[in-house]
């Protein structure tokens, strides 16, 4: 949801409010005063704390998943390549937004609270429906095995992306290595590559 650029960096304020302090020591005070507005004038564009969190999350997701659909654009008749696209895109993300990183990280260590859970639940089963579909179109292609699951493959890819996540904020070498997705996508797919590869 895109309610214009005030908006936006409304929530951007608060993702950094969040990721600093998490989701219980957060109060309505403290965001409102990192976005620059009046407490009342937050319960304006939000009723509660918790729908501005949710509404944090929309944000990220969003973003994440406008980067996707340019790499699914650019590269609809290359599977495998979309998804080392969409796994760059996504590291990338995550180390150049630290504020999101770390909200992401929440909201993942959070799922007994019911909303979060959903939330996170939308946004992941998005992705794994994405990553099946190339998962299957690559082994149509020839460029899989086809008695892999693509279902079983595409859920390890996805949450590979808290790996991701977890590797950046650890800040583990290896991710810093220009030959990392190489490394990082040949680990979860070599096993399952055609013998024609």
């Amino acid at each position: 949801m895109n309610k214009g650029e005030r908006y936006n960096q409304i929530l951007l304020s608060c993702i950094d409010v969040f990721s600093r302090t998490n989701y219980e020591k957060a109060t309505t005070a403290m965001l409102a005063e990192e976005a620059g507005i009046a407490e009342g004038t937050l319960y304006k564009y939000f009723p509660s704390k918790k729908e501005l969190f949710l509404e944090c999350f929309r944000y990220i997701a969003g973003q994440l998943i406008n980067r996707y659909n340019l790499i699914y654009g650019d590269r609809g008749e290359q599977p495998l390549v979309s998804l080392k696209g969409v796994a760059k895109s996504y590291l990338d993300f995550v180390k150049d937004n630290p504020s999101m990183r770390k909200f992401l990280a929440f909201v993942l260590n959070n799922s007994f609270d019911e909303d979060f859970s959903k939330e996170m639940e939308e946004f992941l089963n998005l992705n794994i429906r994405a990553s099946e579909g190339l998962l299957e179109d690559a082994m149509r292609r020839g460029e899989l095995k086809r008695n892999i699951d693509p279902h079983i493959m595409a859920w390890f890819f996805v949450g590979g992306y808290f790996t991701l996540i977890l590797m950046t904020e650890m800040e583990e070498e290896t991710v810093k290595d220009p030959g990392f997705l190489d490394k990082y996508m040949s680990a979860i797919l070599s096993e399952n590559l055609s013998s024609d590869d």
